[in-house]
């Protein structure tokens, strides 16, 4: 797979965990308000923002390595050309 392919899986594994934790929330907040308990529900929120947070770690990498790819690739051609 391809490094850009990367990083478009990990954005969408990224919106896709945004939408998850905002419903458990929602989920949360309607056992409160029916004075529901709530502790598997937080406690599940807690995997899912664990989840994100790798996520979010990963598509940060993902971005960091693409960066210093294309830093090399620029560094590569500048080269190139001076050497003409």
């Amino acid at each position: 797979m391809a490094l850009a392919d990367d990083i478009q899986m990990a954005e969408r594994h990224v919106l896709l965990a945004e939408q998850h934790i905002r419903r458990q929330r929602a989920r949360i907040a309607a056992l409160k308000r029916h004075r529901l308990p709530r502790g598997k529900a937080s406690n599940f929120l807690q995997l899912l923002e664990d989840a994100q947070s790798m996520h979010l770690q990963h598509l940060s990498m993902l971005l960091e390595r693409a960066s210093r790819e294309r830093t090399a690739a620029e560094s590569a051609a500048a080269v190139s050309l001076g050497a003409e």
